[in-house]
């Protein structure tokens, strides 16, 4: 595919609800009018200084095929943002002296051996220091991803996750970790994670904008997720995960600034920077200094996260990378040049310009785009990549395993679900697919 379609003039729907003149807001609005003029933002940004709205505007559609433009009212998917909501729980509930942050988890939960429960504390779990692994990364989750409707639903595959490393030890995002908080949460006041959530948060602080949805369900004004075509082009890509304690409810800048400030004057978490996305959705929360917060929510992928890296920048009077197409655009525009040769000499660049650690998921979101594209023997390619460069991840060879099946190529299919198993014997998606392909 060509790339400069990309890059002809878009024009969009931009709204200013409330501008004042501020400095920090205006160099806000010129790394976020940089990317929109780009074409790779779409969304709502928020600036306030003491809980109070200095500066909102909206950009782009909150539904691109249908030309909605976002508003003030848009709701978008804030992804791990829910964990700010699950750890403000938990400190509640340590005020309420129900629990202590140094108990262990067999305390509340059997969820796997004394001997390994006996090691994990709820500071861990907070922390991710607790060795659990990522629901995210389990390919038993995307097999029935409509049944994991309950927090007990997702615990089901999280008991059966081995640990990464010996609680204490080491550090590993863990969406699955949160989801033990938020059963440690339901444990101790025998309400679900949704009732706390509307009796400790929504209804006190008025979040009337702040939805838990489950698949299928919907409320006024949602925006759709929105993925970018390796051309350019805006294409709908409605959420396919159900919420969990870790991420996925949707709001709205305003009721997010609503909680921000009640964590803020309340102590009950750090101050901080916070996010959360998926490939099409990314929401920020930034509590900077001198009482200014900044919240950005966007349809079309991990953008807030580059723009508060780069205001982060202007504010120290460093000068900031300019932006530039999102990663996955550059990575195909570098392989078609060079090849996957080229593309492979220039990761670790791509991924420090991007601000990413060298990890193998982002190989492996590129190539499911490039699968869902239909461009299925570069994503193989890519996959092949991802499989040599982290060798030791069952995962890698899980989406290469999927991608030659996809392919008919049932024979190179068998030998990447048969290296998962070597390194994950109990991998039961591995096992699953080994059957389908008449490997008994």
């Amino acid at each position: 595919m060509k790339l400069n379609l990309f890059f002809k003039l878009l024009v969009f729907a931009v709204f200013a609800v409330n501008v004042l003149a501020d400095t920090n807001a205006d160099k806000l609005d010129k790394i976020v009018n940089e990317y929109y003029d780009l074409g790779m933002f779409s969304g709502n940004v928020l600036v306030a200084k003491d809980g109070n709205i200095i500066y909102e505007k909206q950009f782009g559609y909150a539904d691109w095929q249908a030309k909605i433009p976002v508003t003030p009212s848009t709701l978008f998917r804030i992804g791990s943002l829910n964990k700010m909501f699950t750890h403000a729980m938990i400190k509640q509930l340590e005020s309420e002296n129900k629990l202590s942050l140094s108990d262990p988890l067999s305390k509340f939960l059997d969820l796997f051996p004394n001997e390994t429960g006996d090691k994990i504390t709820i500071q861990m779990l907070i922390e991710m220091k607790a060795g659990l692994n990522d629901y995210l990364r389990n390919p038993a989750f995307y097999q029935n991803i409509e049944k994991f409707k309950t927090v007990n639903d997702y615990l089901e595959i999280i008991k059966d996750e081995p640990l990464l490393f010996e609680p204490g030890t080491g550090r590993e995002y863990s969406n699955s970790g949160y989801v033990v908080l938020g059963a440690i949460v339901e444990k101790i006041t025998s309400k679900s994670y949704v009732e706390n959530l509307n009796e400790r948060f929504i209804i006190p602080l008025g979040l009337i904008n702040t939805h838990y949805l489950l698949i299928g369900e919907t409320v006024p004004n949602m925006a759709n997720g929105t993925r970018i075509s390796f051309s350019g082009e805006k294409l709908n890509s409605p959420s396919k995960e159900q919420p969990s304690p870790a991420g996925g409810m949707f709001s709205n800048a305003q009721d997010l600034l609503k909680f921000e400030q009640y964590i803020r004057k309340s102590g009950l978490i750090s101050p901080g920077i916070r996010a959360g996305g998926t490939p099409v959705w990314n929401s920020t929360v930034a509590q900077m200094k001198d009482g200014y917060t900044v919240i950005i929510n966007s349809n079309l992928g991990e953008v807030a996260d580059e723009i508060i890296m780069r205001y982060e920048d202007a504010l120290n009077g460093k000068e900031y990378p300019k932006p530039n197409v999102n990663m996955e655009m550059k990575m195909y525009a570098i392989m078609k040049e060079g090849g996957i040769e080229k593309l492979e000499s220039s990761l670790k660049q791509i991924f420090e310009e991007f601000g990413l650690l060298y990890k193998d998921k982002h190989l492996n979101f590129f190539g499911y785009e490039l699968m869902n594209d239909k461009l299925l023997d570069d994503a193989i390619e890519v996959f092949k990549l991802n499989a040599k460069l982290f060798p030791g991840v069952p995962n890698v060879w899980d989406s290469l395993g999927e991608a030659y099946m996809n392919k008919g190529e049932n024979k190179l299919a068998i030998e990447s679900y048969k290296r998962v198993l070597e390194l994950d014997p109990e991998n039961q998606n591995a096992k699953k697919m080994l059957e389908k392909l008449g490997v008994r």
